[in-house]
């Protein structure tokens, strides 16, 4: 359904308004056209699998960690040599098991699935775009309560009812329906990980182990066994317009439209409590303990409602005097956005079978519902002038008004300037410089607003809690708890753009290139006065206008193309470069300067700087620490040089998994009718903190287990291997601190169009096949989890592999 997407960076986003702050994606839907009517079919069929997991320790390896930590502590081992032995070989599976959770937990592989039916065409008069999609995709659990289903259906008619009008009418129906286990995503993925290696996931006789705690077996958590998490979407949207050409003045026009976007959810989330095992070797018994989130089954419904309407009306004019174009409109918009919601719970169902709300405890049920609505009301505007399409000037506006603020400061004033002058143009670039196909200098600068909080925050506001219980029989009453301490001062935040651009095509458009060098600068940014105002004063905090940061880059794109006969080839590439600084915001007036987030990067966290590993007591003994340090834990630097490690010794670390630099290099190459594209994606100077713990509650990383340190380790990777965040090599450092930075082949895809001849004969239009695959190799030093994980424990669903076949088809 796509026609084009254009991406808006620099300043001409201001036009926007409030919700271009951080740019604008622009996407075009297709049209009818003058003609007959073309159908057409697109099919493609996936198959998906995990770039990469995290290699756990095996049972004999863990079972020589906890052997360790036993006797650090004073304790026996909990193995024998024979038995971590019978852990290496597997000759006992039943009382020695070697599980590989996440293999046993996750498929091999997924599969997913698109198609899309569309029809085109029209007369001089009406023309007309109808289409309808359906796509399939479900998850990588093994017999996994997981599938994602879209319909979809799209119409688009513009009609001209005479010369001077034409009407246009776009329709959308939507509905995803998404199936999810009772247990996130996450939480499973956790207890995968950390389960532990000696316990089976099924026993021989086709139980369920209990797992590592509360029955969470994660080979049952993923599963119908433990009820289902529903969500349904039904998206309708539309939009009706106008353009009239006023004939009585030349270049004179007005359009309008209103739009109309409604969302309405269900949601129902199902437990159910299940039935796993332990074994008892002594007595060769299976004992049955309940799993899951409840003892007894409970359910919680939901219905959520949101729309917006926007109703947009503009006065156009355009204007030839010889070498002078002038284009100019002024336009009015108002938007509505309206949202409620009810949900209704109860618990203790006598069955499972019978999944709603009546049939739960009427004991202790909830009820409970909330509506919100806010308003934005604008006017805006731009005048252009170009002369001999040499030298280009814009100027816009956009006077924002926002029911997030009070009256007096509702309304902002956002302007935009750019210019442009077409260099090639000029004669003397052509006498001079013959190979300049085009080449035109940009400029531009823009005011931003943004008024993303919620609202009613300058009035004093109470909200309902649950009170306390009153009368002979206690009952809860309802109680008003005071909200937000009002700010009648709040108003626009405000981020300005500047933006320096250089656009080149070189001996008729084999190379080109474009240059951005850019800088946003973000004031009076609505954040409350946490971090200086203390916690004991009880006061809930508005947002104020309080920060200021700045964003500065250079982006530069590159391209070379060329065709010789039936053959021909493009390589292009593009890098981006970008620092954000935090200039002002709220602190504590008691911080150090080496922990102030002022002149740091933005999302900088506090860390202690690692100098190593202690290997001796010698050096435990002559070195500044943190209290309870022993030989094997890290070292750290003492910042404020009073002899110990303490808080105050961290500092903020200029490393954030936002990264710094993104690239990417495509390559396309077709021969006749065979077509090979490749993308290479991606980034550097972005940091992940990793951290996960080892000890007796739960499995670690082979990696870490591997290469900790042990006693009298000289040269070990890493230090004693932490088991909680508030041991010493536990703590928050550098240590920890990964770069995340890769390089990925993204896609590779191969294609193949039928020749002419053979598509007349068959009686079709168009008949393309192709092959493609997606995130196939990645090179990083990350290693662990996939590099563009943001989770430290890589608790997440992974980034996948995917490997797609299809087909385009028209006639």
């Amino acid at each position: 359904d796509i026609e084009s997407i254009s991406i808006l960076k620099d300043a001409s986003a201001a036009i926007y308004g409030a919700q271009a702050a951080n740019g604008v994606i622009l996407i075009t839907t297709k049209r009818g056209k003058t003609g007959k009517p073309t159908l057409s079919y697109t099919f493609n069929q996936g198959i998906t699998k995990p770039t990469r997991l995290p290699e756990m320790a095996s049972s004999a390896l863990y079972g020589e960690f906890v052997n360790e930590l036993l006797i650090a502590q004073g304790q026996q081992a909990r193995y024998t040599a024979e038995e971590l032995e019978k852990f290496r070989t597997g000759s006992d599976p039943l009382n020695y098991p070697n599980t590989n959770w996440l293999k046993e937990v996750l498929k091999p592989h997924s599969s997913q699935s698109q198609h899309n039916l569309s029809v085109r065409g029209g007369s001089d008069n009406v023309k007309y775009s109808v289409s309808g999609s359906f796509s399939d995709q479900n998850g990588i659990f093994k017999n996994g309560n997981t599938e994602y289903k879209t319909y979809s259906i799209r119409s688009n008619v513009d009609a001209q009812v005479n010369k001077n009008i034409k009407v246009s009418l776009d329709l959308t129906g939507a509905k995803r329906d998404a199936l999810y286990p009772a247990f996130g995503t996450g939480t499973t993925f956790q207890f995968a990980r950390i389960n532990f290696p000696y316990q089976p996931v099924f026993y021989p006789n086709g139980l369920p182990s209990s797992g590592l705690e509360r029955g969470n077996n994660p080979a049952i958590m993923p599963t119908a066994a433990g009820g289902y998490n529903s969500s349904k979407n039904n998206l309708f949207q539309s939009k009706v317009g106008i353009d009239i050409v006023l004939p009585w003045v030349k270049g004179l026009s007005v359009d309008g439209f209103y739009a109309y976007d409604m969302n309405i959810g269900l949601g129902k989330v199902f437990n159910k409590p299940w039935i796993v095992y332990d074994y008892n070797k002594a007595t060769d018994t299976y004992i049955p303990k309940p799993g899951g989130n409840v003892l007894k089954p409970d359910l919680r419904q939901s219905t959520s409602n949101s729309s917006i309407s926007l109703m947009n009306v503009r006065v156009k004019y355009e204007k030839t005097l010889k070498d002078h174009n002038f284009s100019a409109f002024i336009a009015g918009e108002q938007s509505i956005i309206l949202n409620s919601s009810y949900s209704g719970y109860r618990k203790n169902y006598i069955s499972t079978l019978v999944d709603q709300l009546f049939a739960g405890d009427a004991k202790d049920m909830e009820a409970t519902g909330t509506a919100s609505e806010n308003a934005r009301r604008n006017i805006f505007g731009r005048l252009s002038y170009g002369f001999k399409e040499k030298y280009l000037f814009d100027f816009n506006f956009r006077y924002d008004g926002s029911s997030n603020f009070p009256e007096g400061n509702r309304y902002g004033f956002f302007p935009g300037v750019s210019a442009a002058w077409r260099i090639s143009q000029e004669n003397f670039v052509g006498k001079a410089l013959p190979f300049v196909s085009d080449l035109k200098l940009r400029a531009s600068w823009g005011k931003i607003g943004n008024d993303q909080i919620p609202a009613f925050q300058f009035i004093p506001a109470y909200s309902f809690a649950s009170g306390y219980n009153f009368g002979q029989t206690p009952s809860p009453q309802l109680g008003l708890v005071r909200g937000v301490t009002p700010n009648p001062e709040i108003t626009w935040e405000v981020a300005q753009t500047t933006n320096l651009g250089l656009d080149g095509e070189l001996w008729k458009g084999i190379v080109s290139f474009t240059l951005d060098v850019f800088k946003t600068k973000r004031s009076n940014i609505l954040t409350p006065r946490n971090a200086s105002v203390p916690v004991f004063t009880g006061l809930r905090l508005p947002n104020e206008n309080i920060g200021i940061v700045e964003n500065k880059g250079i982006e530069l794109e590159l391209s070379h193309r060329k065709s010789i006969r039936n053959f021909s080839y493009r390589i292009g590439g593009n890098i981006a470069y970008n620092r954000s600084n935090v200039i002002d915001i709220d602190e504590p007036s008691n911080v150090p300067d080496w922990q102030r987030q002022a002149g740091h990067v933005i999302g900088a966290e506090n860390a202690y700087r690692s100098l190593g590993i202690f290997r001796t007591q010698a050096e435990v003994d002559k070195s500044p620490k943190v209290q309870g340090t022993k030989v094997g834990d890290l070292q750290y630097e003492d910042v404020n040089k009073d002899g110990v490690i303490t808080s105050l010794d961290m500092v903020r670390l200029d490393k954030t998994n936002t990264p710094q630099v993104v690239f990417g290099v495509n390559m396309s190459v077709s021969y006749k009718n065979l077509s090979l594209f490749t993308l290479f994606q991606g980034q550097n100077k972005a940091y992940q903190f990793l951290f996960i713990r080892a000890g007796l509650n739960g499995n670690s990383l082979e990696e870490l287990l591997l290469n900790r340190y042990t006693a009298g380790s000289m040269d070990s990777k890493y230090p004693r291997i932490p088991s909680l965040v508030t041991e010493v090599s536990g703590l928050r450092s550098d240590f920890w601190l990964r770069d995340a930075g890769y390089i990925r082949l993204k896609t590779v895809e191969l294609s193949y169009s039928l020749p002419q001849e053979i598509l007349s004969r068959l009686k079709i239009i168009g008949l393309r096949v192709y092959f493609n695959g997606s995130n196939l190799i990645t090179i990083d030093k990350l290693k662990i989890f996939d590099p563009e994980g943001n989770n430290e424990n890589g608790d997440f669903y992974p980034q996948n592999k995917i490997f797609n076949a299809g087909l385009n088809l028209s006639f």
